[in-house]
């Protein structure tokens, strides 16, 4: 029997996963030079993603008691994966809206 069949899995949630997705809005907002179509955000998104360490929780609460170092160590990550990331979408674009810096 498949795992999800037999549990409730909708409260198993990835804090970097939150994280990465903040900071992807808040680069659109500051109007960081990237194409904002769905294929290069997901890229983005993805990229990142598979380039941080991963960091799970099970409470709907979210990370009661959150450590402050791991997550200013996270978004370290974070932002390094996505700078790399963007440096990559904008070198092998998939589209023309794309600018190459």
């Amino acid at each position: 029997m498949r795992l999800q069949n037999r549990f409730s899995l909708e409260n198993l949630r990835n804090r970097t996963e939150e994280m990465v997705f903040e900071k992807i809005e808040k680069l659109k907002e500051e109007g960081t030079v990237f194409c904002t179509c769905q294929e290069c955000v997901l890229d983005l998104a993805a990229f990142a993603l598979n380039h941080v360490t991963p960091r799970y929780y099970t409470s709907l609460l979210g990370p009661l008691r959150p450590n402050r170092t791991q997550e200013k160590r996270l978004q370290i990550e974070i932002d390094l994966a996505l700078e790399t990331g963007l440096k990559r979408i904008r070198s092998h674009p998939h589209n023309e809206d794309v600018s190459v810096s």
